[in-house]
């Protein structure tokens, strides 16, 4: 197996534990001004960090600007990272900050016409049973889309890291410098919130077991 290959295949699985000792390696190297090195780092981290900050910003392309920018502003910081954390995560950490930014600076919601990558997600009560057969997936991301501009910039940045992406909470937490407490309580808001619109515009969706405001 090639090394381009290996690195494809820990992407595609997510290994976060393997691929961050060789980034590490790669950051070295990038900080002696080895560009090739960075170059490696941007080829294997900004799918990753596309879709994440895609369903934040909810726009496929201002997505790819906020990642352009977080390699920008990772490459122009190389002497502040701490190895003691991920590559990875140091970088969504800067996204993540990219991405609330822009959702705050937003003259109108309305441009939030696009979002990136497949979303699965758990919002009736923490609930991980699938929609029903009669949602389609397309309509699934639709609703989400619709849905997901109720939330607070910090509350999206939360929930698609923990419930979309599956991070840890404590992995969430220092990604966005809060502490764990912090983060389970956005994702509780946003439980609320999304559960509540659900109920409201889309009852029909809605599990009959789980309608009637039940506590999360």
């Amino acid at each position: 197996m090639t090394r381009e290959s290996l690195c494809t295949l820990l992407e595609m699985v997510f290994d976060r534990i393997g691929s961050a000792v060789d980034d590490r390696e790669l950051v070295r190297a990038a900080r002696g001004g080895d560009e090739d090195a960075f170059a490696d780092l941007v080829r294997r981290h900004s799918g990753g960090l596309h879709r994440s900050v895609a369903r934040v910003v909810l726009d496929d392309a201002e997505a790819w600007d906020v990642v352009q920018m977080a390699f920008l502003r990772a490459w122009q910081r190389l002497d502040r990272y701490n190895p003691r954390w991920s590559f990875a995560t140091w970088l969504y950490r800067i996204g993540a900050n990219l991405a609330i930014d822009l959702v705050r600076s937003r003259a109108s919601r309305q441009k939030a016409h696009q979002a990136g990558g497949e979303h699965q997600l758990r919002i009736v009560g923490g609930s991980q049973q699938a929609p029903p057969d009669r949602l389609g997936h397309d309509e699934v991301d639709g609703i989400l889309r619709e849905l997901v501009e109720d939330l607070t910039p910090q509350q999206r940045t939360v929930f698609v890291l923990r419930e979309v992406e599956g991070l840890e909470t404590a992995e969430v937490a220092e990604i966005l410098g809060c502490s764990v407490a912090t983060v389970r309580n956005h994702v509780f808001q946003a439980r609320k919130t999304l559960r509540r619109e659900v109920e409201h515009r889309f009852p029909e969706y809605v599990p009959e077991g789980h309608r009637g405001g039940h506590e999360l």
